[in-house]
């Protein structure tokens, strides 16, 4: 499934006729394709930063730039930094670039020689054609329902996209659970420990929501 076969079947929710091309969607202008769009990309960022195993890095390595700040990329949703790794430092992002809580700085470590901070997971927004079938699949279903319940309105629409969604959830967890190699003995692929190892990549959060 492409984005444009996603936006068209946003545009199908509310009866809409669908568009030739995305260069038809203008991202400023107020038009039921442009809506579509807009929403399917917030959507998107949405689902993504809720971190999947096929859109988080393991041990990733920031450097440092000239300004001694060591800047993530600008695609990253989310970065977790391990307490075991770096513990006499508390680091988080602001702005876009590492920060020590601790000694209240974005300039870390010497001015010669300087290391790389690794970062021990990190939530990176895709493209959508990077993404598997199953999450494409479920951000366009959601996005029907809340694209459909924002300028629709109907009852009897919600009712139905909301049944999708659900189902295509269901799906993106199965797909998620499948490619982790989850195993009692070692864990899984996203370095859950044994004993634990069966449940998504983020917790049993998943089978709630």
């Amino acid at each position: 499934m492409n984005k444009l076969q996603s936006v068209n079947t946003l545009l199908s929710i509310i009866g809409e006729a669908p568009v030739p091309s995305l260069s038809d969607v203008g991202t400023n202008t107020i038009t039921d394709a442009a809506l579509a769009n807009n929403t399917l990309d917030e959507i998107d960022r949405d689902v993504q930063a809720e971190g999947w195993q096929f859109n988080t890095d393991c041990q990733v390595k920031i450097q440092r730039d000239q300004k001694m700040h060591y800047v993530v990329p600008s695609n990253a949703l989310a970065v977790l930094f391990s307490p075991n790794r770096y513990n006499n430092h508390q680091y988080v992002v602001r702005g876009g670039k590492v920060y020590d809580r601790k000694t209240q700085t974005y300039e870390i470590g010497p001015t010669d020689n300087p290391q790389p901070i690794i970062a021990d997971q990190m939530v990176m927004r895709l493209e959508w054609d990077e993404l598997p079938h199953a999450a494409q699949q479920y951000i366009t279903i959601r996005a029907a329902r809340i694209y459909s319940d924002r300028y629709i309105n109907s009852n009897v629409i919600y009712t139905y996209t909301s049944q999708d969604e659900s189902y295509a959830r269901a799906q993106l967890i199965r797909h998620e659970e499948n490619s982790l190699n989850n195993n009692l003995l070692w864990g899984n692929d996203r370095g859950m420990g044994s004993g634990i190892s069966y449940i998504p990549a983020q917790g049993s959060r998943y089978r709630f929501n």
